[in-house]
C-alpha cells in the first residue's frame, strides 16, 4: 500500500473530500485543525514542504469556496487557517525559501514573532502608563502595520501566482500524474496566461477527460466471455449505433510491472509480438511518458492498415493503486497535429482509427500484477460482416496477452530486457514510483 506519510494522498485528499459532506461547524473546525497539524508536521520534516505548500493552496481555495455556512462562520474558518500561529510560521517559511524579499521589504517586514514582542512591549507600557489615549493608538498604529504588512506579502507573492501553479501543473504532467495536474488546472486564471499556455492546459484537460470517460469501459456491464484459458480472459460487446466491437482483456501476470511496462513503451518492438504488425516506429516524443507512433498492420486478402496515435503513460497509484496506459488516434485531430507541428506524410495504407485503447496495471506485489485492457476500433472494414471483424478481433486480442505473459515471465531472454539497459534512467525511474507505492 501507499506510504501513509505522503499528505497529498491522504490527508489532502481526506480533507478535500470531506469539503463535499455535510459537516457541522463544529466538525468543519475539526478537520481543518487536522489539516493544519499535518500540514506542519510534514515542513517540519522538510523533504516534503513543498508538497505540503501545493496542498495548503488547494485546502484554502476549497475552504473559501466551501457551501452550508454562513458569512460570519465561513469567515471564522478561514481566520482559523490564516492566523494559527503553526500556518503563519509554515508561510514565513514559504517566503524565505522560495521568495526572499527584496532589501527595502526585508526592513519594512515584520515577522509573526516581531509582532508578538512589539504587542507585548507595547502592553506593559500601557500597563505602566494606564494611558487610554496611548491604548488606542497603539491599536491603530498595529492596524497600520497589519495593513503594510500584508501589502508587502503581496508584492512578494505569498499565494502562488497563475504561473507559478502553471508550473505546478507541468511538473505534474512530466512525472506522469495526470490526477494532479488537471486538479490544479482548476485553480489557475486563464486570463493571466497566455495563448500557448492556455492551448497546453486545454491538452492535458481533454487528456485527463478522455481517461475518465473510456475507463468506465473497464467495469461496464454487457460484455460476453470469449475465452478463458491459463488465467486469460477475453470478453467483448457490441457498442450501441456503432459498427465497432470492443473487447475486454484480463489477466494476473508473474512479473515486475517495470518489466510489463517495457513492452508497452518500446514501440520499435511491437511487431514481435502485437498480431498482425509488421512495423511500428515513434514519430515524436512529446515528453518522458508521451509519444505519437505509427503502427502499421498487415493482413491477407485485404489492404494493410496503419494507425497513427497517441501513446500516453498515467501514474494513478495514489489514487487507486494503477498505472494506465492510454491510446487513440490523432490522425484526424488537427488541433493536436497543428499544436505540436506533426506534418503526417501520405501512405498508401488505410488508416485504421483507434478511437480508445486503455491498458491498465494494477500492481498486486513486486512480482506480480493483474492486467486490465480495453479496446474500441475502427479498422475501415464495410464490406466484411461486423461479426467476422469480432470474431478475428477475440483471437487477435487473446494472442496479444498470451505473448505478453510469455515474454516477461523469461524477460532476460527477450530484446526487451536490452532496451531496459540501454535507457536505465527512464526504467530506474519507473521501478522507484513501483518501490515508492509498496514502501
Amino acid at each position: 500500500m501507499s506510504n501513509p506519510n505522503k499528505i497529498d494522498s491522504i490527508v489532502a485528499n481526506g480533507f478535500q473530500y470531506n469539503f463535499f459532506n455535510k459537516l457541522t461547524y463544529e466538525e468543519m473546525k475539526s478537520e481543518l485543525q487536522k489539516f493544519i497539524q499535518s500540514i506542519h508536521e510534514q515542513y517540519e520534516n522538510g523533504e516534503d514542504f513543498y508538497k505540503a505548500y501545493e496542498i495548503y493552496v488547494i485546502g484554502r481555495e476549497k475552504l473559501v469556496c466551501i457551501q452550508g455556512f454562513n458569512e460570519e462562520q465561513l469567515t471564522d474558518l478561514i481566520n482559523h487557517l490564516e492566523t494559527n500561529e503553526k500556518m503563519i510560521k509554515f508561510r514565513d517559511f514559504y517566503r524565505d525559501q522560495y521568495f526572499p524579499p527584496r532589501p527595502q521589504q526585508v526592513k519594512n517586514f515584520q515577522t509573526h514573532k516581531e509582532r508578538e514582542l512589539r504587542n507585548k512591549q507595547e502592553l506593559l507600557t500601557h500597563q505602566i502608563l494606564n494611558s487610554q489615549t496611548n491604548i488606542v493608538f497603539s491599536a491603530q498604529e498595529t492596524n497600520i502595520q497589519q495593513i503594510e504588512n500584508q501589502q508587502i506579502l503581496s508584492d512578494i507573492q505569498l499565494v502562488p501566482s497563475c504561473q507559478e501553479l502553471y508550473n505546478i501543473v507541468l511538473n505534474y504532467d512530466n512525472d506522469s500524474k495526470l490526477d494532479k495536474a488537471y486538479q490544479a488546472i482548476q485553480l489557475i486564471d486563464r486570463t493571466q496566461l497566455s495563448e500557448d499556455q492556455i492551448i497546453k492546459l486545454s491538452v492535458i484537460e481533454n487528456s485527463y477527460e478522455f481517461m475518465m470517460k473510456n475507463l468506465i469501459e473497464l467495469d461496464s456491464s454487457g460484455w460476453t466471455l470469449d475465452k478463458k484459458s491459463h488465467g486469460i480472459s477475453i470478453s467483448y460487446k457490441f457498442p450501441p449505433k456503432s459498427s465497432t466491437v470492443s473487447l475486454l482483456m484480463e489477466a494476473e501476470i508473474e512479473a515486475d510491472c517495470a518489466k510489463l511496462m517495457s513492452l508497452i513503451t518500446e514501440v520499435e518492438l511491437f511487431s514481435k509480438y502485437v498480431p498482425f504488425c509488421n512495423h511500428a516506429t515513434t514519430l515524436k516524443t512529446l515528453s518522458k511518458t508521451q509519444k505519437v507512433c505509427l503502427s502499421q498492420l498487415y493482413f491477407p486478402v485485404i489492404s494493410n492498415r496503419e494507425t497513427i496515435f497517441l501513446g500516453q503513460g498515467i501514474d494513478r497509484l495514489e489514487e487507486n493503486g494503477t498505472i494506465v496506459f492510454l491510446c487513440k488516434s490523432v490522425d484526424q485531430d488537427q488541433q493536436f497535429l497543428d499544436y505540436y507541428n506533426l506534418q503526417l506524410n501520405k501512405s498508401k495504407n488505410v488508416r485504421l482509427q483507434l478511437n480508445y485503447y486503455i491498458f491498465q496495471i494494477t500492481p498486486i506485489d513486486k512480482t506480480r500484477c493483474k492486467i486490465k485492457a480495453v479496446n474500441n476500433s475502427n479498422p475501415q472494414l464495410s464490406f466484411v460482416p461486423t461479426w467476422l471483424v469480432a470474431l478475428i478481433a477475440r483471437k487477435f486480442a487473446f494472442q496479444l496477452i498470451e505473448k505478453i505473459v510469455k515474454y516477461t515471465k523469461n524477460f532476460e531472454k527477450y530484446p526487451w530486457y536490452k532496451k531496459t539497459q540501454e535507457n536505465p534512467e527512464f526504467y530506474q525511474w519507473l521501478q522507484n514510483k513501483i518501490d515508492n507505492y509498496f514502501a
